[in-house]
């Protein structure tokens, strides 16, 4: 448990003393509080289909925006202007239809499912900055600028949606709670945009490893200095820990900055104590020929990453695509799905069967160990892509390119309690805007939170003791599970 800035007694899921001593005399009963916490949990499942199903999460997020109407959500009967050049292939499931780019995928598509009327209206214009936040964390970019162009982040940002879980499902003692891979989240020059925990603190910011996975990753990281011993190390956590409750005596509110160090240092010492959670980044133990099947590039290695941080218990894994939200789109494995120009090219040489390789490697790979049914996997981008495809003369867009379109988009969900092989949602005959069950991506965040066991109701408060929900607005979706 932590404290946010302020004394412990505000925090919603703070115990009071009427339940602790209620607590305290279940053992007179031959119960004991774990027991309690289950039957809990037991009824809320029974209440809520899918809340608590998934106890691990890998947020694929498409930084860039892929265009939706050419990977997720093919409109074959749509003028050539609108529809493009690629063709609407079948699936595993039936009646799910995706491009052309996505054949692996198409072989999974009894794996997952596909939201397809997802969208908002971002403050501001239509940049990729205050998408990105709100995608992240669940509210609006108060402190963006007009133009929605992103502020670098700072520990008054609301938290991003792997923070909130680390915090409210922390993971098991020497564990990750929460890791980021691949690359960081990024526009323009701001790096880090709603990807860290803000003012839930730096306990919960994600663990970062941001090499090329495709090489031997550096784990120095993760080594003691020559002339600490882990005896010595676990004596410096004993002495934060005495100089904590001497202070608390003192001053009873105060502390808070020693006691977040003490938790990071203690963070530290299990990581170290117990192997599982660091030999998930020594990825050469794996096959060569699983290594092939993901792809040799930083996206799919990423994935087996994502994969193996998850058979180590880590909570929350957050895949990035590496490319610069707003790059311009270039040849090459790592290149940006801001296709402004040249979106077929791009999307059916370089980007699509990265993706596509990668992406179904991972839900193969889930399903095959039996991790699928308790890990549940989101893959978005930001936003969308227009419709229109652009010409010579259109603003903002080159030829052949498709603009930045908030108002629809797709996303893939799988695991973690969700039916497979179905279509939640729909577009109108253009991929334009809603047609069916309109959702916005506070819905989807509050559906990662359901499926964990989080109710996205809950409050807490902030550094100037206001209530803060963990969605701004928005419900789970049930229907899903």
């Amino acid at each position: 448990m932590i404290t946010i800035r302020g004394s412990r007694g505000w925090l919603c899921d703070t115990p009071s003393r009427r339940e602790l001593l209620s607590v305290g005399g279940l053992s007179l009963c031959g119960l004991h509080l774990a027991d309690v916490v289950s039957a809990k949990t037991r009824v809320a499942s029974a209440e809520r289909p899918g809340f608590g199903a998934a106890r691990h999460v890998i947020f694929v997020y498409l930084q860039g925006a892929p265009s939706h109407i050419d990977l997720w959500d093919p409109k074959p009967s749509a003028p050539v202007e609108i529809r493009g050049e690629f063709q609407a292939i079948p699936t595993r499931a039936p009646g799910m239809f995706l491009g052309e780019v996505l054949p692996h995928l198409a072989q999974q598509a009894d794996h997952f499912s596909l939201i397809r009327s997802v969208g908002c209206k971002p403050p501001g214009l239509p940049n990729h900055g205050s998408a990105i936040y709100m995608l992240m964390t669940g509210h609006d970019p108060g402190n963006f600028s007009p133009t929605g162009l992103a502020v670098p982040p700072s520990r008054e940002d609301l938290p991003s949606v792997g923070a909130v879980v680390s915090r409210f499902q922390p993971a098991p003692v020497s564990r990750f709670g929460y890791a980021a891979v691949c690359g960081p989240t990024r526009e323009a020059a701001v790096v880090g945009l709603g990807q860290g925990a803000g003012l839930l603190g730096p306990q919960h910011d994600p663990f970062t490893n941001f090499e090329d996975p495709t090489r031997p990753i550096n784990l120095e990281v993760f080594a003691l200095p020559g002339d600490v011993t882990l005896d010595r190390l676990r004596s410096r956590v004993d002495l934060g820990r005495q100089l904590d409750e001497a202070m608390a005596n003192v001053r009873p509110s105060g502390g808070h900055e020693r006691s977040t160090f003490a938790t990071q240092y203690q963070q530290a010492l299990s990581l170290l104590q117990r192997n599982e959670a660091i030999r998930a980044f020594r990825l050469d133990e794996e096959p060569p020929t699983l290594r092939e099947r993901y792809g040799w590039n930083r996206f799919g290695q990423s994935c087996l990453l994502a994969r193996r941080l998850i058979e180590a218990e880590t909570r929350f894994v957050q895949v990035t695509w590496p490319a610069r939200s707003d790059d311009e789109p270039m040849p090459g494995a790592d290149g940006s799905w801001d296709t402004h120009r040249n979106n077929f090219p791009m999307l059916r040489d370089h980007r699509c069967p990265v993706f596509d390789r990668g992406l179904a490697a991972l839900l193969g790979d889930l399903h095959d160990r039996g991790l699928l049914t308790e890990t549940l996997v989101l893959a978005v981008g930001e936003f969308g892509r227009s419709p229109k495809i652009g010409t010579a003369t259109t603003n903002n867009v080159g030829p052949g390119g498709r603009d930045h379109w908030p108002d629809c988009y797709t996303a893939l969900i799988a695991g973690g309690g969700v039916r497979a092989g179905e279509v939640f949602g729909e577009s109108d005959r253009f991929a334009a805007y809603p047609r069916l069950n309109p959702v916005h991506p506070y819905d989807l965040l509050s559906t990662v939170f359901h499926a964990v066991g989080i109710d996205a109701a809950t409050e807490y408060r902030d550094t100037l003791n206001r209530p803060r929900r963990l969605v701004e607005h928005g419900r789970p979706l049930g229907e899903l599970f």
